[in-house]
């Protein structure tokens, strides 16, 4: 069976495939919306690619803005301990409220931590996204099933980027504008056929024989860099004395 990550991913992007949230470059929108709408988990959950359909596959990852090592991306291990943190939290004061006395009156009350994230760059976005899509690229090159059509499901994990001009806030990052990407990106046009790229709050889906026109549309006076992260874990204490 699938993962849970990829199956999500797709899920949200199928969600969201017409709606505000999702921009399409490519000539066949009704195409690509309806095979990613009909693909089936590889019934061989631990190979590539993620997802199959009759004329090619659908394989995804994730990417970051953090730094990454062995055990994988420091938002994720940051994200990881927070909550383990919060669940030893949470068990302790559970104990101690079992065994403190009864209160004189009704009380309800909050406590409230933010995770302290990791550093995040553009730079290290750049870096995750490279590594990580030619990581999947020499799993392509080992496949044997169908390839005519390949998808490559890109997920970034972290806090939204955002496209800066004369150092104000324009709008949130959107791939199709980043021209150091595209032209990565543009090595790849005779093996992947679509990268769809999702940060979970918007969706691009890009055919890769149209990033030439897409260089050239970019801006050239914007910049990106990484927004604030937060993560809260918000617990609400109360002690109910039954008077009755």
């Amino acid at each position: 069976m699938r993962g849970e990550q990829e199956s999500r991913c797709l899920a949200w992007v199928r969600e969201h495939l017409y709606g505000p949230e999702t921009r399409f470059f490519c000539h066949d929108k009704r195409k690509i919306a309806a095979i990613l709408k009909r693909a089936k988990p590889n019934s061989e959950a631990s190979k590539f690619p993620d997802f199959v359909f009759e004329d090619g596959f659908i394989e995804h990852f994730q990417i970051t803005a953090s730094k990454e090592n062995k055990k994988g991306a420091c938002h994720k291990q940051a994200q990881a301990e927070f909550h383990r943190e919060m669940d030893c939290v949470q068990e302790k004061l559970r104990q101690e409220l079992e065994k403190s006395p009864l209160p004189i009156q009704n009380t309800i009350s909050t406590i409230s931590y933010e995770m302290i994230p990791p550093e995040y760059s553009y730079e290290m976005f750049q870096s995750s996204f490279r590594k990580n899509w030619e990581h999947h690229i020499h799993s392509l090159e080992k496949y044997r099933g169908a390839k005519n059509i390949g998808i490559f499901l890109v997920e970034y994990v972290g806090p939204l980027f955002k496209t800066m001009r004369g150092g104000k806030f324009v709008y949130f990052y959107q791939l199709q504008e980043d021209v150091a990407m595209l032209h990565f990106l543009d090595a790849y046009k005779e093996q992947v056929s679509y990268v769809v790229f999702t940060d979970g709050q918007y969706c691009e889906v890009i055919d890769l024989q149209q990033i030439p026109m897409l260089i050239k549309q970019a801006p050239k006076d914007i910049s990106f860099e990484a927004g604030r992260y937060s993560q809260e874990y918000l617990m609400i204490v109360t002690d109910i004395v039954d008077v009755n």
